[in-house]
């Protein structure tokens, strides 16, 4: 089975040369390098040490050490430099930038192992099948949480609505959870009805999570560089379960583990802090992130807690224990969403810099890559190309993938990174991401404080204030 890369606008599908096969050193990479690189890294130059002339000498590297690694394109200096990443030389020296397609080549080439001709067999990637199959993991004993005791939500719409901070739906009941000024409003997917709202007058939350057998509800937030806490509420009833957390400034990534003893939590501090709920104390901290916690997020089968940062970096831990258990290198921006799929087996990220990656989380490997997934188009008349960053991703019931970005469009992926679903493009730039628990329904949050539904043929507005 092949890696999956999609690049919009180039023409290429990842995996798949020009010439129908695979991407390989002689057929695809090796007239690239001729054409732009034997000048000055040939078998009699070898410029820094490097030919790039025969794969055996990519293979070796030049005078710095390795620049490729198979699997990793990057984490590999020939993809860095020709892509003019930040940090490194660009190459060709003193020449223009390799045109997209090309970047592209090297890029799945890369991705697939770097075979060295067309008949080279591509291994398939190691671990877990692409397949999915739901095994109602977490599935509650009685009926799904719904609430039944709330008061009915009877604000007005404002003036000016806030931006969707945080949305969440139930992994098992039509229910979905979303942030408002000091507060939360649920909503009855099924009924399309208001089912109440929940007071956080910590501020405004900025992470909703429901637990995995949709019992409970975590809400974490608070005010910029004053306060930042984390509430746990009962779905039914809308009592407040626990408070934890004595943040000096807002909670911007919290989960709850599968079992609901575990709350893990981070924001601005660089620190991952893990409480024990029943007892409301911290038991560990991770203190190894360099930037920001933007995203974390515990295991369906509770083993690992995986946390993102500011910076692009992922890692992964033992849940219980806080000991490192690897690290994710592949996002160059920041990191805004971790999604587990429901066998714990793969980990979809998004991030700031246009990529979602879905990682085999056993060999700490990409699964699939999926480019400029997001990518907005130009505007008439505005010089530049605007960003395309992803903002939102999650794994639906069925092992689908869902996500939102800078283009304001709702998309689906499959566990290769193959697109299965477009909506048309929404009003408002969409910030948050959801899927029901039967994944027929994505949700989806926007700047401009509406709710997006997407059934996979239209996308209607939710009508979160009384009239």
């Amino acid at each position: 089975m092949r890696f999956a890369i999609l690049y919009f606008g180039l023409g290429l599908a990842a995996g798949v040369a020009q010439n129908g096969a695979h991407p390989n050193y002689d057929d695809d990479v090796k007239p690239v390098f001729a054409r732009r690189c034997f000048g000055c890294h040939n078998a009699a130059e070898m410029r820094a040490g490097l030919s790039l002339e025969s794969l055996a000498g990519v293979l070796k590297g030049g005078g710095s050490g390795e620049i490729a690694i198979a699997g990793r394109p990057g984490s590999s200096l020939l993809y860095k430099v020709v892509a003019h990443e930040a940090g490194v030389p660009q190459m060709p020296f003193g020449g223009p930038k390799l045109p997209d397609a090309e970047i592209a080549v090297i890029h799945d080439w890369l991705q697939l192992g770097m075979p060295e001709n067309a008949a080279s067999r591509v291994k398939p990637p190691s671990g877990p099948p692409l397949e999915y199959k739901a095994d109602g993991l977490n599935r509650p004993a009685g009926p799904p949480a719904m609430p039944v005791s709330l008061p009915a939500a009877t604000e007005a719409a404002p003036a000016h609505a806030n931006p969707i901070t945080a949305l969440a739906a139930s992994p098992w009941a039509p229910l979905a959870a979303i942030a408002g000024h000091d507060r939360i409003r649920l909503y009855d997917l099924e009924k399309r009805a208001s089912a109440g709202d929940l007071a956080f007058p910590e501020g405004i939350p900025y992470v909703l999570h429901f637990s995995r057998d949709g019992a409970i509800l975590l809400a974490g937030g608070g005010r910029g560089v004053q306060s930042g806490k984390v509430v746990l509420f009962d779905v039914k009833t809308g009592k407040r379960l626990a408070v934890l957390g004595e943040e000096m400034d807002i909670v911007l990534a919290a989960d709850v583990s599968a079992d609901g003893k575990l709350v893990a939590l981070g924001g601005p501090k660089k620190i991952v802090k893990v409480y024990s709920v029943p007892e409301g104390k911290l038991i560990y901290q991770i203190g190894k992130h360099t930037d920001w916690i933007t995203a974390i997020e515990f295991s369906p089968d509770g083993a690992r807690l995986a946390t993102g940062d500011r910076a692009g970096g992922i890692a992964l831990w033992d849940s219980r224990t806080g000991s490192p258990m690897g690290a994710l290198e592949e996002h160059k921006g920041s990191i805004t969403s971790l999604s587990w799929r429901g066998d714990s087996r793969l980990l979809a990220s998004g991030s700031e810099d246009g990529q979602i990656v879905i990682w085999n989380v056993e060999d700490g490997f990409p699964m699939a890559t999926v480019a400029k997934a997001h990518q907005p188009k130009p505007v008439p008349g505005v010089f530049g190309t605007p960003p395309g960053g992803v903002l939102g991703v999650q794994f639906t019931s069925d092992g689908r993938l869902a996500s939102v970005g800078r283009d304001a469009v709702i998309r689906i992926w499959g566990a290769d990174g193959k697109p299965r679903g477009a909506s048309q493009p929404c009003a408002g730039l969409l910030t948050k991401v959801a899927a029901s628990f039967d994944g027929k329904l994505v949700l989806a949050g926007d700047y401009a404080g509406q709710v997006e539904v997407w059934d996979g043929k239209q996308v209607l507005k939710l009508e979160l204030y009384s009239k």
